[in-house]
């Protein structure tokens, strides 16, 4: 649930507080200044209400607090509108900021929307001028074919490649992007703020938009929608953990498909243990044997053409012989070992040298993590103590619109490979990168050596195929 400021004057002021009050009153938690009172709604369990001045710079930041989110400056009072804009961008540069009206700026504002009025209603008039198009609501079969979705920040489509987002029956045909339109292509980038037009069955967008909105619970999409347990029962070492730990996690996830994949059988007292295994027979589950095939690489590219994988569970051994194939997949991937995921309390993330590949993975960092009742550390290592204050600040933003709180260890001391040899009961979330390194760099990568440890679970998150 976010946290909504708004600052009310005006005529659209009382309109906007009407249709909210009306319709989506309960979808946020709201903080309304006004000195009108007309315009502040009853009190009750979602809002806060304050009668006073905003252009009170002092008044303004009694009730300004770390856990605002977004912030709406409705008012017809051109001058007011600089004024209380620059309260609060004082206060937080990461709030994102929706103004009626146009204000001047001395530097470019990422997170601030400026609604031009005469433009808007202008718009509306053309929408019935004669021999002109029409909007998307007029166009087509008007069922809701053609839907256009604002990418906030958090939502799991945020920072993904075109590429990777499979669209049966839906397809993204444009993005908008500071008021330019961008035709997509494989490597583009989808950015939070990013205005997403999309074109498909009408039942499926709908999906598609809770997907996009909806910033918990929605991992491994928009990787896939199936989850794929790879074992080779010839060589594991823990056959009977890695299927508890599966079916458990698997039990944390919604509307997802399993399917368990054993190759290399060599017992029948083992086969026949699946067989009457009553967790394996459910409706949405599914297991099967592969007898004629021995190679990993052959069944995931069977998988592939039948499956929507959206995330591959398999050994530690079984990664490590198959390791360069598996990174080039593109779709993460999740090794286990003998340490059982209920077990687990806390995620971790080693800050990379590369900040951006940290603000990339962190909408899955958040959302893995709260699905399955984690902890959140990040671990910040700089033998100079230059530490990654943007990333730092990119995860405590992000961590404010998952409502959830982290931890953060800065050292210039200790190593992260020691420091996740010693901890107890924790996952590793890292970029999956198919990267070629010299033997020496490697070794002093932590990233590279990370995916060598064995003690611990891993999660690895594609950053693009």
């Amino acid at each position: 649930m976010r946290k909504v400021l708004l600052i009310l004057d005006g005529i659209v002021a009382k309109e906007f507080v009407a249709t909210l009050t009306h319709k989506h009153f309960d979808k946020n938690s709201y903080i309304f200044v006004s000195l009108d009172k007309e315009l502040l709604p009853a009190h009750s369990k979602h809002n806060e209400t304050y009668q006073f001045d905003p252009c009170s710079s002092h008044r303004l930041k009694e009730i300004l607090t770390p856990q605002i989110t977004d912030c709406y400056i409705i008012t017809d009072q051109v001058q007011e509108r600089a004024i209380i804009y620059t309260i609060i961008r004082k206060f937080s540069k990461n709030i994102q900021i929706h103004l009626l009206g146009k204000i001047p700026l001395d530097e470019e504002d990422n997170h601030l929307i400026m609604i031009n009025e005469a433009a808007f209603l202008s718009a509306k008039l053309f929408e019935n001028f004669p021999n002109t198009p029409r909007i998307a609501k007029n166009i087509g079969l008007q069922e809701g074919e053609i839907m256009q979705v604002n990418v906030p920040f958090g939502s799991p489509y945020a920072y993904r490649p075109f590429g990777i987002i499979k669209q049966k029956k839906w397809k993204i045909a444009a993005i908008y992007r500071s008021n330019e339109l961008i035709l997509p292509k494989y490597s583009t980038t989808i950015l939070p703020n990013d205005s997403l037009l999309l074109v498909g069955d009408p039942t499926t967008l709908w999906d598609i938009y809770r997907r996009i909105k909806e910033e918990v619970g929605q991992f491994p999409t928009p990787f896939g929608k199936d989850i794929v347990l790879y074992i080779d029962m010839l060589h594991c070492q823990y056959l009977d953990s890695c299927i508890q730990q599966t079916l458990w996690l698997f039990n944390k996830f919604k509307n997802k498909r399993l399917h368990l994949c054993f190759f290399n059988a060599n017992s029948f007292e083992k086969l026949e243990s699946l067989k009457n295994n009553p967790a394996l027979n459910k409706d949405n589950i599914a297991w099967g044997v592969e007898f004629y095939e021995n190679s990993l690489i052959k069944i995931i590219q069977k998988d592939k053409k039948a499956k929507n994988i959206g995330l591959i569970l398999l050994e530690s051994s079984l990664l490590k012989k198959y390791q360069t194939f598996l990174f080039s997949l593109g779709i993460p991937l999740l090794k286990l070992n003998n340490t059982a995921l209920d077990s687990l309390k806390t995620s971790v993330v080693i800050i990379p040298k590369n900040t951006e590949e940290a603000e990339k993975i962190s909408s899955v960092v958040f959302d893995f993590s709260t699905q399955i009742g984690l902890q959140i550390k990040l671990y910040d290592f700089d033998p100079d103590g230059n530490y990654h204050k943007e990333a730092i600040n990119y995860y405590e933003h992000t961590a404010k619109i998952f409502d959830k709180k982290i931890e953060i260890l800065r050292s210039n001391t200790i190593n992260p490979i020691f420091w996740l040899n010693r901890e107890k009961q924790i996952l590793q979330i890292l970029p999956l990168k198919n990267t070629k390194k010299s033997i020496w760099s490697s070794l002093t990568d932590a990233e590279s050596l990370s995916v060598k440890l064995s003690n611990i679970p891993q999660l690895f998150i594609p950053l693009s195929i």
